[in-house]
């Protein structure tokens, strides 16, 4: 009875370390996630910003973040797991969002306007 009660235990912490290992193994060396966000504040009004973070294994270089017809930005590199947030200058035009990267990602996306909750600070009671 010990026995089968200790083989359960390890197949089940077996099971819940593979849920957790199995998506860091299959990550792809090269991947970027773009999330370009149109914010309204009580505060300042409309805020735009884009969120870039590496979701792959590898570094990624030569990141351009075209934010309008005349807002070009960009940044030498980026580590995996690591983010980081252009903001476009206040005479942009809003439009659609390119990025790519020196390892052939291009990404285009449009802005999002995250769902405002009745209390939470910004959403304008």
């Amino acid at each position: 009875m010990r026995k089968s009660v200790t083989i359960a235990i390890i197949g089940v912490a077996a099971f819940v370390a593979a849920i957790f290992i199995y998506p860091q193994l299959t990550r792809p060396p090269h991947a970027l996630e773009v999330d370009a966000t149109r914010d309204t504040t009580d505060i300042s009004g409309i805020l735009y910003r884009i969120r870039l973070t590496n979701v792959g294994t590898e570094q990624l270089t030569g990141i351009v973040a075209e934010l309008g017809p005349k807002d070009i930005q960009g940044m030498d590199m980026l580590r995996p797991g690591q983010t980081y947030f252009f903001y476009p200058e206040p005479e942009t035009q809003e439009a659609t969002i390119v990025v790519t990267t020196n390892e052939g990602i291009h990404v285009e996306t449009d802005y999002r306007t995250p769902t405002k909750v009745l209390g939470l600070p910004g959403t304008g009671r």
